[in-house]
């Protein structure tokens, strides 16, 4: 056991290298962070399907992006703890692609210096809002534990915190079924209002990213009813001051005219960072 801890642990030196990019797809383990108690920390939830999972390639980041800051960290959902980000359980599972958690950790850090900024994903591909993230479905309630997870820590540590709002990026697979795409707009409304009664705020700044009209081109999938959820997200950000939107349809692709590239991904975290920031400088 202590042979292989000790391998485990080479492993990372080598994949974390000076930049913060990994230069192995090996498995590691990254080491658990302690944040400081005397800095406040802004907690980010972020939900979604494929492309909040992220098809971004490490390889593929601005320099500007390599280098993570040092108030930025991420939650472990599998260790149940607090990591580096990028070093998760679920980075490594998945070779270091990335989603908008990157640019918008990045931005955030960038503007609140004094503060730790923690960043808490759960995003499976292919998922429903229909049947696995309305508030009784499994995706949800993991997404829900996640957080809770995350928050129990902080409060074990001592750490003074605030959930500072959510990132939510999916909707394609509803667009493959009339029903549930029709449905979209009483699902996620139904959904954010559990996600803030969860939270304990009523008015928590929600940043969501509209999905593509890319989807009505050639792909792998079918997304005949894009326009229906489009126009759902569209309503349920014009009714509800407090849920902002970023439009995607002018996005780069994979061939697939699906899931968003890296200069995407880099994109839809730094706008998503954008209108969260502009929430908290503005307030309610």
């Amino acid at each position: 056991m202590r042979f292989s801890t000790l391998v485990l642990l080479t492993l990372l030196v080598s994949a974390f290298a000076v930049h913060g990019v990994p230069e192995t797809t090996e498995a590691v383990v990254p080491p658990a962070v302690e944040l400081p108690k005397d800095q406040p920390c802004l907690l980010f939830i972020l939900g979604g399907q494929s492309n909040m999972d992220g098809c971004g390639k490490p390889n593929q980041l601005p320099e500007l992006y390599r280098k993570h800051p040092d108030n930025v960290v991420t939650w472990d959902n599998k260790r149940k703890c607090w990591v580096k980000l990028a070093q998760d359980s679920t980075a490594i599972a998945r070779n270091f692609q990335f989603g908008p958690e990157i640019a918008f950790a990045h931005e955030l850090a960038t503007t609140y210096p004094g503060k730790t900024i923690a960043v808490m994903k759960t995003s499976a591909g292919g998922t429903r809002l229909f049947t696995q993230w309305v508030p009784e479905g499994g995706m949800y309630q993991r997404f829900i534990a996640n957080m809770n997870n995350a928050t129990a820590q902080l409060k074990t540590d001592g750490i003074p915190f605030t959930i500072g709002g959510m990132l939510w990026m999916q909707g394609e697979s509803d667009s493959d079924n009339i029903d549930h795409a029709k449905a979209y707009d009483t699902n996620i409304t139904r959904m954010f209002a559990d996600v803030r009664k969860q939270t304990g705020n009523p008015i928590l700044p929600i940043v969501m990213g509209r999905i593509s009209s890319s989807l009505l081109k050639k792909t792998p999938w079918n997304f005949d009813h894009c326009r229906i959820v489009q126009a759902a997200q569209d309503r349920v950000a014009e009714a509800d001051p407090h849920v902002h939107i970023v439009p995607t349809d002018e996005f780069s692709t994979l061939e697939d005219n699906t899931h968003f590239d890296s200069k995407s991904q880099i994109t839809l975290g730094k706008q998503m960072a954008g209108l969260m920031i502009k929430q908290h400088i503005d307030g309610p």
